[in-house]
């Protein structure tokens, strides 16, 4: 049993893992868009809630 409980916990924090990356990819993606309709590197990270620092970063990408 407490194998499986282990087993079950660990695809739980799985999941977790990959919608927090999920969701990280999709700022970013969406973060890109608006550098692309010409929106300022502070309304980005507004929009967004990245650090500026990121969003800098990425507009150097």
């Amino acid at each position: 049993m407490l194998k499986e409980a282990r087993l079950l916990d660990e695809r739980r924090e799985g999941i977790a893992e990959g919608i927090a990356k999920g969701k990280a990819n999709e700022k970013l993606a969406t973060a890109k868009h608006l550098f692309s309709m010409g929106l300022s590197v502070q309304d980005i990270a507004k929009a967004t809630s990245l650090p500026i620092e990121q969003v800098e970063a990425l507009k150097e990408e």
